[in-house]
């Protein structure tokens, strides 16, 4: 388990500005697709 631990961390280390703006990105859309809806009842 250690051994894939810093496998990780190698390549997020190796990770470049436009990489990280990329996942960002695919989080912040997973987010808003998970959270869809709590705001209002009304639409269910």
């Amino acid at each position: 388990m250690e051994r894939y631990y810093w496998e990780v961390l190698r390549v997020i280390d190796k990770m470049g500005t436009q990489e990280w703006l990329f996942v960002l990105v695919v989080v912040i859309v997973f987010g808003m697709f998970c959270l869809k809806g709590f705001g209002s009842r009304s639409k269910y």
